[in-house]
Protein backbone atom coordinates (compact mmCIF):
# COMPACT_ATOMS: atom_id res chain seq x y z
CA UNK A 1 0.00 0.00 0.00
CA UNK A 2 1.38 3.41 -1.02
CA UNK A 3 0.47 6.61 0.79
CA UNK A 4 0.66 10.02 -0.80
CA UNK A 5 2.25 12.51 1.56
CA UNK A 6 0.42 15.81 2.12
CA UNK A 7 1.07 19.35 0.96
CA UNK A 8 0.62 21.85 3.80
CA UNK A 9 0.37 25.60 4.23
CA UNK A 10 2.42 27.01 7.11
CA UNK A 11 3.03 30.43 8.63
CA UNK A 12 6.04 31.50 10.66
CA UNK A 13 7.12 34.07 13.24
CA UNK A 14 10.75 35.23 13.33
CA UNK A 15 11.26 36.70 16.80
CA UNK A 16 14.93 37.59 16.36
CA UNK A 17 14.41 39.73 13.29
CA UNK A 18 15.14 43.44 13.22
CA UNK A 19 13.48 46.21 11.28
CA UNK A 20 13.95 45.69 7.55
CA UNK A 21 14.32 41.91 7.84
CA UNK A 22 11.69 39.24 7.33
CA UNK A 23 9.41 38.63 10.32
CA UNK A 24 7.92 35.44 8.94
CA UNK A 25 5.88 34.39 5.99
CA UNK A 26 3.51 31.98 4.31
CA UNK A 27 4.89 28.75 2.91
CA UNK A 28 3.70 25.60 1.25
CA UNK A 29 5.51 22.42 2.19
CA UNK A 30 5.15 19.49 -0.21
CA UNK A 31 6.21 16.38 1.69
CA UNK A 32 5.80 14.14 -1.36
CA UNK A 33 8.23 16.21 -3.45
CA UNK A 34 10.33 17.28 -0.43
CA UNK A 35 9.97 20.91 -1.46
CA UNK A 36 9.06 24.13 0.33
CA UNK A 37 8.10 27.44 -1.25
CA UNK A 38 7.68 30.85 0.36
CA UNK A 39 4.68 32.73 -1.05
CA UNK A 40 4.56 35.76 1.27
CA UNK A 41 7.48 37.43 3.05
CA UNK A 42 6.16 39.30 6.09
CA UNK A 43 8.56 42.25 6.18
CA UNK A 44 6.26 45.22 6.71
CA UNK A 45 8.00 48.33 8.05
CA UNK A 46 5.32 49.32 10.60
CA UNK A 47 6.00 46.45 13.02
CA UNK A 48 6.20 47.19 16.76
CA UNK A 49 9.47 45.74 18.08
CA UNK A 50 8.53 45.89 21.78
CA UNK A 51 7.85 42.61 23.56
CA UNK A 52 8.53 39.00 22.63
CA UNK A 53 6.59 38.38 19.42
CA UNK A 54 4.31 41.39 19.31
CA UNK A 55 3.51 42.29 15.70
CA UNK A 56 5.99 39.89 14.16
CA UNK A 57 4.92 37.07 11.89
CA UNK A 58 1.68 35.47 10.83
CA UNK A 59 -0.24 33.22 13.19
CA UNK A 60 -2.96 30.80 12.30
CA UNK A 61 -4.56 29.56 9.11
CA UNK A 62 -8.10 28.50 8.26
CA UNK A 63 -10.15 28.05 5.13
CA UNK A 64 -13.59 29.24 4.08
CA UNK A 65 -14.64 27.92 0.70
CA UNK A 66 -11.79 28.92 -1.67
CA UNK A 67 -10.38 31.61 0.64
CA UNK A 68 -7.41 31.29 3.00
CA UNK A 69 -7.72 33.28 6.25
CA UNK A 70 -4.45 34.14 8.01
CA UNK A 71 -4.03 36.19 11.18
CA UNK A 72 -1.46 38.92 11.61
CA UNK A 73 -1.11 40.82 14.88
CA UNK A 74 -4.06 43.17 14.43
CA UNK A 75 -5.60 42.13 11.13
CA UNK A 76 -7.14 39.08 9.49
CA UNK A 77 -6.01 38.71 5.87
CA UNK A 78 -7.96 36.81 3.24
CA UNK A 79 -5.83 35.29 0.47
CA UNK A 80 -6.81 33.58 -2.74
CA UNK A 81 -5.31 30.23 -3.82
CA UNK A 82 -2.33 32.10 -5.34
CA UNK A 83 -1.64 33.91 -2.04
CA UNK A 84 -2.78 37.28 -3.27
CA UNK A 85 -4.58 39.43 -0.69
CA UNK A 86 -8.28 39.74 -1.54
CA UNK A 87 -9.31 41.75 1.54
CA UNK A 88 -8.59 42.15 5.21
CA UNK A 89 -10.45 42.85 8.45
CA UNK A 90 -9.44 44.97 11.43
CA UNK A 91 -11.07 45.58 14.76
CA UNK A 92 -10.10 47.90 17.59
CA UNK A 93 -10.19 44.94 20.01
CA UNK A 94 -7.84 42.79 17.91
CA UNK A 95 -4.27 43.15 19.16
CA UNK A 96 -1.49 40.56 19.11
CA UNK A 97 -3.54 37.72 17.63
CA UNK A 98 -1.85 34.43 18.43
CA UNK A 99 -4.15 31.76 17.04
CA UNK A 100 -7.35 31.22 15.08
CA UNK A 101 -9.77 28.32 14.92
CA UNK A 102 -12.79 27.72 12.72
CA UNK A 103 -15.95 26.04 13.97
CA UNK A 104 -18.99 25.89 11.68
CA UNK A 105 -19.44 29.40 10.25
CA UNK A 106 -17.39 31.16 12.96
CA UNK A 107 -13.73 32.10 13.24
CA UNK A 108 -12.37 32.37 16.80
CA UNK A 109 -9.31 34.61 17.24
CA UNK A 110 -7.21 35.13 20.37
CA UNK A 111 -6.64 38.81 21.06
CA UNK A 112 -3.76 38.64 23.49
CA UNK A 113 -3.56 42.43 23.87
CA UNK A 114 -7.12 42.55 25.26
CA UNK A 115 -7.27 39.21 27.17
CA UNK A 116 -10.13 38.35 24.82
CA UNK A 117 -11.43 36.23 22.01
CA UNK A 118 -12.98 37.82 18.96
CA UNK A 119 -15.53 35.98 16.88
CA UNK A 120 -15.84 36.57 13.14
CA UNK A 121 -18.98 35.33 11.38
CA UNK A 122 -18.30 34.13 7.81
CA UNK A 123 -21.98 34.41 6.84
CA UNK A 124 -22.24 38.02 8.02
CA UNK A 125 -18.68 38.87 6.92
CA UNK A 126 -17.93 40.76 10.14
CA UNK A 127 -16.79 40.53 13.74
CA UNK A 128 -19.95 39.82 15.74
CA UNK A 129 -18.88 39.10 19.33
CA UNK A 130 -16.05 39.39 21.78
CA UNK A 131 -15.41 37.46 24.96
CA UNK A 132 -13.23 39.04 27.65
CA UNK A 133 -11.65 36.60 30.13
CA UNK A 134 -10.29 37.31 33.59
CA UNK A 135 -9.42 35.43 36.74
CA UNK A 136 -10.93 36.66 40.01
CA UNK A 137 -10.82 35.41 43.59
CA UNK A 138 -14.12 33.63 42.84
CA UNK A 139 -12.68 31.89 39.75
CA UNK A 140 -12.74 32.44 36.01
CA UNK A 141 -15.13 35.06 34.62
CA UNK A 142 -16.08 35.82 31.05
CA UNK A 143 -17.95 38.80 29.69
CA UNK A 144 -19.47 39.07 26.22
CA UNK A 145 -19.06 42.39 24.42
CA UNK A 146 -19.90 43.86 21.03
CA UNK A 147 -16.61 44.43 19.18
CA UNK A 148 -18.30 46.94 16.87
CA UNK A 149 -18.84 49.46 19.68
CA UNK A 150 -16.56 51.33 22.05
CA UNK A 151 -17.93 49.27 24.97
CA UNK A 152 -15.45 46.53 25.65
CA UNK A 153 -12.39 45.68 27.68
CA UNK A 154 -9.44 47.98 27.99
CA UNK A 155 -6.05 46.91 26.70
CA UNK A 156 -4.42 44.28 28.87
CA UNK A 157 -2.25 41.21 28.59
CA UNK A 158 -2.51 39.58 32.01
CA UNK A 159 -3.34 36.08 30.67
CA UNK A 160 -1.34 36.08 27.41
CA UNK A 161 -4.05 34.10 25.60
CA UNK A 162 -2.49 32.19 22.75
CA UNK A 163 -4.60 29.10 22.08
CA UNK A 164 -8.24 28.63 21.13
CA UNK A 165 -10.22 25.58 20.05
CA UNK A 166 -13.94 25.38 19.48
CA UNK A 167 -15.84 22.18 18.72
CA UNK A 168 -19.12 20.49 19.59
CA UNK A 169 -17.53 19.73 22.97
CA UNK A 170 -17.19 23.44 23.80
CA UNK A 171 -14.84 26.38 23.63
CA UNK A 172 -11.34 25.88 25.03
CA UNK A 173 -8.79 28.63 25.69
CA UNK A 174 -5.36 28.73 27.28
CA UNK A 175 -2.46 31.08 27.59
CA UNK A 176 1.00 31.58 28.96
CA UNK A 177 -0.35 32.83 32.30
CA UNK A 178 -3.65 30.93 32.64
CA UNK A 179 -2.07 27.88 34.30
CA UNK A 180 -5.16 26.06 33.04
CA UNK A 181 -7.11 24.95 30.01
CA UNK A 182 -10.27 27.03 30.31
CA UNK A 183 -13.48 25.37 29.11
CA UNK A 184 -16.47 27.53 28.23
CA UNK A 185 -19.58 25.47 27.51
CA UNK A 186 -22.47 27.90 27.48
Amino acid sequence: MTFKLPKLIATSVVRGSVQGESHGGIYTVDFEKKEAEQHVDWNTSNIDFEGRGADRGLRGICFNEEDIYIAASDEIFVYDQNFQVKRSYKNRFLKHAHEINRFENLLFITSTGFDSLLIFDFDRDEFTRGLHLRKTQEGWKSQLFDPNTEDGPGPGNTLHLNNVRCSKKGLFVSGLRTNALISIDS
